[in-house]
């Protein structure tokens, strides 16, 4: 072992590897590789459209792909999200969807149009799809896109009005109106109605209710009849009591 050992001292071949910039750090953690590089290969991306952003963000085999590879790739994830819905209630009948208005083929024809097209159905969905609310922000300003209480991700409007990134952190100082974006940024209102018709509510509609019932509703939901000093107004205990159901 020792003449092996003079034999071989010009041989330490290990001692010249140079270290990825992708390589894990510490203990080992089961997919934390994968996280790693994601995120170091996707910051400050931008992308075409809103569909094509989030869901390059939440596939971590995406982006290890060349460009070529990456567009087919896309296509092929697009087309397969498209296909479970259809196949699996899971993938659609059970995200509380109101179907008359959020239609299966009107959600299709949006992740599938053109790649600079941005459709809010496409938003819609993705966020029940990945079970996370995508805010999206303009000029500082945060826009929700949903009434289910997700973790939040920031998806910035680039300054040419042109593409899509997401933002690491933001500080929600200024809300706006999801209704007041569509004439700013290339977003297109596909559905027609505002973001309260995306889900089957809990209550009928509130010319059904005297406000005895809808106050014996909250009580059951456990939610408060006052608003500070002052009691609650009818319209906002139907709308406390719509959002209780849908998130629990």
């Amino acid at each position: 072992m020792d003449l092996l050992k003079d034999l071989n001292q010009d041989c330490s071949f290990t001692d010249k590897i140079t270290e990825s910039a992708y390589v894990e750090k510490g203990t080992a953690t089961p997919g934390k590789t994968e996280l790693v590089v994601h995120e170091a290969l996707t910051k400050n991306k931008n992308y075409h459209n809103f569909a094509s952003c989030i869901i390059s963000e939440f596939d971590p085999i995406l982006l290890t792909l060349n460009s070529s590879e990456q567009k087919l790739y896309l296509a092929q994830e697009i087309m397969g999200i498209c296909s479970k819905m259809d196949e699996s209630d899971a993938h659609y009948h059970d995200y509380q969807f109101n179907e008359k208005i959020m239609k299966s083929h009107l959600i299709q024809q949006g992740l599938q149009s053109n790649k600079r097209s941005n459709n809010i159905s496409s938003i819609y969905y993705l966020n029940e799809f990945y079970k996370r609310h995508f805010v999206v922000v303009h000029h500082n300003i945060a826009y929700d896109t949903t009434l289910k209480n997700y973790p939040k991700v920031y998806l910035g409007i680039v300054s040419n009005g042109n593409g899509v990134k997401i933002i690491d952190e933001f500080d929600e100082k200024e809300k706006g109106k999801l209704a007041h974006l569509y004439d700013k940024v290339p977003l297109i209102n596909d559905i027609k109605k505002d973001m309260k018709s995306v889900y089957n509510m809990f209550l009928d509609p509130i010319s059904k209710y005297k406000m005895d019932d809808l106050k014996k509703i909250a009580v059951e939901c456990n939610l408060s009849l006052k608003d500070g000093k002052k009691n609650k107004v009818k319209g906002q205990l139907y709308d406390e009591i719509n959002l209780h159901k849908l998130n629990e």
